[in-house]
């Protein structure tokens, strides 16, 4: 029986409990029995942006997954060096170190998917994984369905019973709708910066964390790309 993983990539920076959430209903929307979390090394769109190192965003990222024998992290992105690049990351990930039979889903979220075309060579990435494309309020499913079919691929069919997107060459689509939790991590290092308090918007691991080593209290080291092309 084939395993169904997730992978979840951001500059997670820092992580908080909107992205832990979602992973949450994302999992248990598609019946995922793992979700791996791939924080950026080097994200691609801004990378004049400085961000904090990435091993206080590791580190981090540990924290707030234990706990959950569902959730996991990798440093795939480290070891490869270089830009981080989604089709490069998740093809070496198929290819050298989820089990063969494994039925890998790419989460993202919907205004990021809906400027995939930016990335690097997207269109070899749903061929190399299937998609769960987390739906929230600002982007309706027509918008979504007509995207696909105009600016990804035609030959894919709506299915409405299953909220999803099948194509014989292309890896499915799921459409998954989660929570809205208004938290960014821009708006929790801004918050830092102006001395206030962060408690209950990350995990409380991860607060004590960030002001044990003092972390985001300059504007020109913390900031990050929006984009999940990542």
């Amino acid at each position: 029986m084939k395993r169904r993983i997730g992978i979840l990539g951001g500059t997670f920076n820092p992580v908080h409990l909107g992205h832990l959430r979602v992973a949450e209903e994302v999992a248990d929307f598609i019946g995922l029995d793992k979700v791996i979390f791939v924080p950026a090394y080097r994200p691609p769109h801004k990378p004049g942006l400085a961000v904090s190192t990435y091993n206080h965003r590791l580190n981090m990222l540990g924290l707030a997954v234990t706990g959950n024998p569902r959730f996991e992290v990798s440093d795939i992105e480290r070891q490869l060096g270089g830009i981080s690049y989604s089709l490069r990351t998740v093809s070496h990930m198929k290819k050298n170190i989820l089990p063969h039979q494994t039925e890998l889903y790419f989460i993202i979220g919907a205004d990021a998917f809906l400027e995939i075309e930016t990335w690097w060579n997207y269109r070899d990435l749903f061929k190399t994984t299937c998609f769960a494309v987390m739906t929230r309020p600002g982007h309706s499913q027509d918008e979504i369905i007509d995207f696909v079919r105009s600016r990804i691929s035609s030959l894919y069919r709506w299915v409405p019973e299953e909220c999803s997107f099948s194509c014989s060459e292309y890896g499915s689509i799921h459409l998954v709708p989660v929570t809205h939790i208004d938290i960014s991590a821009s708006a929790i290092r801004s918050l830092i910066r102006q001395g206030k308090s962060i408690r209950y918007l990350v995990p409380e691991q991860v607060r004590e964390y960030i002001y044990k080593h003092g972390l985001y209290l300059e504007d020109n080291v913390n900031e990050v790309s929006k984009h999940q092309e990542v």
